[in-house]
């Protein structure tokens, strides 16, 4: 009898870490949870390259990353993460390689070693300038076509406008309306009413509210994977930082705050500290 048990009890502490994997892949993780679980799917998340917080916390930016995922691989997009999306992301972590840059590197010579093509390379890491990576950069090797498949498909936010009206000025150089010296201006001015209300063009969490500089009374919304959408020269402010807020949901109402000649939105689109053009990204 105390063979037996004895027996029983290394069968399960041999199978404990498989019975792990299988349990967490087991629960169902939604939006409001927190915890370990929570971590270990943002950890994962991160090894595939995406930017999010780590925190424990699911909120609106890893629950628009799993529905970004969802929708590329063909699943419900409802940001819910059950079996079906746990098995998705063990594929993709399987197929990506996180590689640190090393002197003498280059896409070519990484493209060759791991298998992959120099496309892949830059389709999944979105590089703007593939000519130049840096000594220390984590680059992700996208090791299958799945991975680079899931990441082309549904790499960015899509936005919607935040208001309908004229460009009264484009994104670009161009001479000041006020100060009357050419400079580059990083988003788009659309003419409107002021009062007019702002919708956020993305799903996103507020981590900017108030004066602006310039910009007057500002909102900055971070979206999935390190974008972040601007709303310059607001009358009056409708969300605080740590809001999260989705597509549409008025945020502020336009205004003439700041540098401007008139009500209007400066609207602006960023990856990391790069300005986008607007335009490039609204439909």
């Amino acid at each position: 009898m105390r063979y037996r048990l004895g027996l029983i009890l290394l069968i399960v502490s041999l199978l404990l870490p498989t019975l792990g994997v299988s349990l967490c892949e087991a629960k169902v993780l939604r939006k409001g949870m927190h915890g370990t679980d929570i971590q270990n799917l943002q950890g994962l998340l991160s090894r595939l390259g995406y930017e999010l917080s780590i925190d424990g916390i699911f909120g609106t930016e890893t629950e628009e990353l799993i529905r970004g995922i969802q929708a590329s691989m063909g699943l419900k997009a409802d940001g819910i993460v059950g079996r079906l999306t746990f098995e998705v992301l063990d594929q993709l972590e399987d197929g990506v390689l996180p590689y640190t840059v090393q002197g003498g590197d280059n896409l070519s010579v990484l493209a060759v070693r791991y298998n992959t093509t120099v496309k892949n390379i830059i389709t999944y890491n979105s590089l703007a300038n593939p000519d130049r990576i840096l000594l220390g950069q984590t680059l992700y090797i996208p090791t299958s076509d799945l991975a680079v498949f899931s990441r082309s498909t549904r790499l960015k936010p899509t936005f919607q406008w935040p208001v309908r009206g004229r460009i009264s000025s484009g994104y670009g150089y161009r001479i000041h309306p006020i100060y009357k010296t050419r400079q580059f201006h990083g988003g788009i001015d659309i003419a409107v009413p002021e009062g007019t209300p702002v919708k956020a063009a993305a799903t996103g969490k507020v981590i900017q509210a108030g004066v602006m500089g310039n910009l007057g009374l500002s909102v900055v919304l971070q979206h999935l994977n390190g974008f972040t959408s601007w709303y310059g020269h607001n009358s009056k402010l409708n969300v605080k930082v740590g809001d999260e807020v989705r597509v549409g949901d008025t945020i502020a109402y336009v205004g003439r705050t700041g540098s401007a000649t008139g009500p209007h939105l400066d609207f602006r689109i960023k990856k990391g500290d790069q300005t986008l053009d607007p335009m490039d990204w609204l439909p």
